[in-house]
């Protein structure tokens, strides 16, 4: 369950957007072919190789920004830190799309199914600055693992590597049981049963040695990070440690 990355949450945007991008949205602009076809390779997960999931969550994200813009821009303007991305917003946007009230339109759009076009246009400015195709802009490519030392922040390139742990494409976003992105996710993962030690299992990131010389400065990570199984307990002792007062 702790590795659930389903995007069941985006699923029924994934299927508005292949709405919007019709045929004849398709035949105005050809570059919008490639975006179509690769969102119908959806395969529901928010996994590090599907750019599905990447195109489907960037377009819900613009078409969000502008249909709230005419809500929210007098706050913004007013305070600088203002974020209506704080929001719960879904139920709201959700309904906006669908029953498309002209009086709440953005007055930079002509009609909101230019504003939706737009949005989508939005994503392929996305890819392109990317510098990939559609089918290449994978959410591992964004979701990637960014886990520093405390040094590492202020260290050069050379000695921060020795003190953080690898980057690495990973499953899972915010709206999923696999909570995963760039710079936060599961501190730790525990499955046990009382009396049934033997069978847990334990995942934390990091390793387990503070000390980066050590073997096992960065023991489990990789573990944590690609979801494997591995055991709550310890096995056989490797070295031991006596404080003597």
């Amino acid at each position: 369950m702790q590795l659930d990355d389903r995007a069941v949450f985006l699923a029924r945007w994934q299927k508005f957007l292949l709405t919007v991008l019709t045929d004849e949205a398709v035949a105005k602009n050809r570059d919008r072919a490639a975006l179509r076809e690769t969102v119908r390779s959806w395969n529901g997960r928010a996994s590090p190789d599907s750019a599905a999931y990447r195109l489907v969550r960037a377009f819900r994200s613009h078409t969000a920004e502008r249909a709230f813009q005419p809500f929210f821009a007098r706050a913004a303007e007013t305070y600088d830190r203002f974020s209506w991305r704080r929001f719960h917003y879904e139920d709201a946007l959700w309904q906006l799309v669908h029953d498309q009230p002209p009086r709440l339109l953005n007055p930079a759009n002509p009609s909101w199914d230019s504003l939706l076009l737009a949005a989508a246009d939005d994503v392929l400015a996305d890819v392109e600055r990317a510098g990939v195709t559609p089918a290449n802009f994978t959410w591992g490519k964004y979701n990637t693992l960014k886990m520093q030392h405390p040094f590492g922040r202020f260290l050069p390139g050379p000695l921060a590597r020795l003190l953080d742990m690898p980057a690495a494409p990973m499953a899972g976003d915010s709206d999923m049981p696999r909570v995963a992105g760039p710079s936060h996710g599961a501190s730790e993962r525990l499955v046990v049963a009382p009396g049934h030690e033997a069978e847990a299992i334990f995942h934390m990131p990091g390793g387990q040695s503070g000390n980066p010389l050590s073997p096992y400065y960065r023991a489990g990570h990789d573990a944590w990070a690609k979801g494997e199984p591995t055991p709550l307990l310890p096995g056989p002792a490797q070295h031991t440690l006596i404080l003597k007062p």
